[in-house]
């Protein structure tokens, strides 16, 4: 424990903030841990629920704004996204989100897989329906598809069954795919196509109707609210390019200054607002990548890891083996070094922070953002084989090494979730389980089937909070390593892909159209 709260005092001291911050995506100490002081009851009841403080003005989320969290520093809510709009137009676009509304997934089955299932879709006895349809529907996706297939699409073709003849034909979405984000001069160039590409009558007037006569437009927006009341303090907003959804960048604060990535580029306010300097996004538009701010540097994944001056905006180094634009970095910091750590899209990397020279590569790559504590590090990662890993971290002024302590396998659709390591063990609270490991040897001491897929958990007061059922209910687990102890569950409704931050028995949340605090303290 102690080294813990080394580390954590270290950290703090080393940016500048007060102890009750929550200053970056994942925390004071970027591990989901809460330095700050805080009671929060011995379990959720019905009797003593969290209260609701606060709700802010709208705020869009998913595709109109992305999933960033929220970051908490010296009694002010910082939260940035890249805000989109629908605008009037006179072009036409098949874009993802038409082929999405038709119904349709990427997919890597064979023409005979393909042939199999839609001939199975046409045939099926009209009396087959309910729960027989659906055991009927499963048992489909066990006998035809592989282990990975059922995880990535077996829902998918599950309801393409229960949809019957009135499921899209997998034969017209292969007419749709060359034209996917092709743009229309106009809805009569839109018609003349369709028309030429001989679909029945119905199914023409179906793509008809899902491309949309608006386009999307957008704006990069960072918002500052009062911490104590939710009001807004101010709203910053630069021009922007439509990025998606797939902006869902947290942003990050030094005390000084708010540091957000967003569609085209990577800003630097005051506290209050003021523009000190922006510098162009050099590699992926629109990262879910977190800006990590390190002794005067910030970090940032865009398909390569960059380090930027944080006074000028100057980009230092960039680093090519490092990919990826969803993952956020972390880092380690022993004696004088300093090592930015990233998942990357097949591996592992750490990086010199001074210098930006890969130091190690280890075996790993996803979309989980690290997790350090003391000389620790464990990962979660979609590599077969390494669903769940642990490394010890050393270096010397010859060496920088990252020895395997053991890993894990599992497989699941979503790999997100970051682990929080704690008293010698490393909780996992995503992927559709919740289990304990011991850091050392990678003994299992309990694990449990749940509903927390994508957001990543905290830990305040020796209790661990993490989202289920899509966001929709709060669980609190206490942090025991003995045996699996829930401590109750209330309803929430927070946006399940991003995370939420906590300062004292205050936790601040976003939801689909808001942020919102409530306040877990014993009434």
């Amino acid at each position: 424990m102690k080294t813990v709260l080394l580390f954590a005092c270290f950290i703090l001291s080393s940016i500048n903030l007060h102890a009750a911050d929550w200053p970056q995506w994942r925390g004071p100490t970027r591990n989901g841990i809460a330095t700050s002081d805080g009671s929060l009851p011995a379990a959720f009841t019905k009797e003593n629920p969290p209260s609701k403080v606060w709700q802010s003005d709208e705020i869009p989320s998913d595709h109109y704004g992305g999933h960033g969290s929220v970051i908490i520093s010296q009694g002010k809510v910082f939260l940035s996204l890249v805000w989109h709009r629908d605008e009037p137009t006179d072009t036409r676009t098949i874009d993802g989100n038409v082929l999405g509304a038709l119904g349709y997934r990427g997919t890597k089955f064979s023409d005979q897989l393909i042939a199999k299932m839609e001939a199975d879709r046409l045939s099926l006895n009209p009396r087959l329906r309910g729960g027989k349809l659906d055991q009927w529907a499963q048992d489909w996706t066990k006998e035809n598809l592989s282990e990975d297939q059922q995880i990535r699409l077996g829902s998918w073709v599950v309801s393409r069954f229960k949809k019957g003849k009135a499921a899209f034909a997998m034969a017209d979405f292969k007419k749709l795919e060359p034209v996917k984000n092709k743009t229309f001069a106009n809805q009569a160039a839109l018609e003349k196509w369709v028309q030429a590409q001989d679909f029945d009558e119905a199914v023409a007037q179906r793509i008809l109707a899902a491309v949309p006569d608006t386009k999307k437009a957008a704006r990069d927006v960072i918002i500052c609210l009062d911490e104590k009341s939710g009001q807004t303090l101010w709203k910053f907003e630069s021009e922007g390019q439509p990025t998606g959804r797939a902006s869902s960048s947290t942003p990050a604060t030094d005390g000084q200054q708010v540091y957000a990535a967003l569609s085209t580029h990577l800003y630097a306010l005051d506290t209050k607002g003021k523009l000190v300097w922006k510098t162009p996004l050099t590699g992926r538009k629109g990262p879910a990548s977190s800006p990590l701010v390190v002794d005067g540097q910030v970090y940032l994944q865009q398909n390569h890891l960059s380090a930027f001056d944080s006074k000028t905006g100057k980009e230092v180094w960039t680093n090519k083996e490092v990919n990826g634009a969803n993952q956020s970095p972390a880092y380690w910091q022993s004696g004088e070094h300093t090592v930015i750590i990233c998942n990357s899209s097949k591996e592992v990397i750490a990086v010199d922070a001074k210098s930006g020279k890969t130091l190690w590569k280890q075996a790993g790559g996803g979309d989980a953002t690290p997790t350090v504590n003391g000389d620790y590090l464990v990962i979660a990662s979609r590599q077969q084989g390494h669903s769940l890993a642990a490394y010890k971290l050393s270096i010397t002024a010859a060496q920088a090494t990252a020895t395997p302590l053991w890993a894990m396998d599992f497989r699941t659709l979503r790999y997100g979730a970051s682990p929080i390591i704690y008293q010698g063990h490393a909780y996992h609270l995503g992927s559709k389980r919740h289990l304990c490991i011991e850091l050392e040897s990678g003994k299992i001491t309990w694990q449990r089937d749940a509903s927390s897929t994508i957001s990543s958990p905290v830990l305040s007061d020796g209790k661990l909070l993490v989202y289920e059922n899509n966001g929709g209910m709060l669980s609190m687990i206490k942090a025991d390593a003995e045996d699996y102890n829930a401590l109750g569950r209330t309803k929430i409704g927070a946006l399940r892909c991003a995370s939420p931050a906590i300062v004292g028995t205050r936790l601040f949340l976003r939801t689909k159209d808001s942020v919102v605090c409530y306040d877990l303290g014993e009434k």
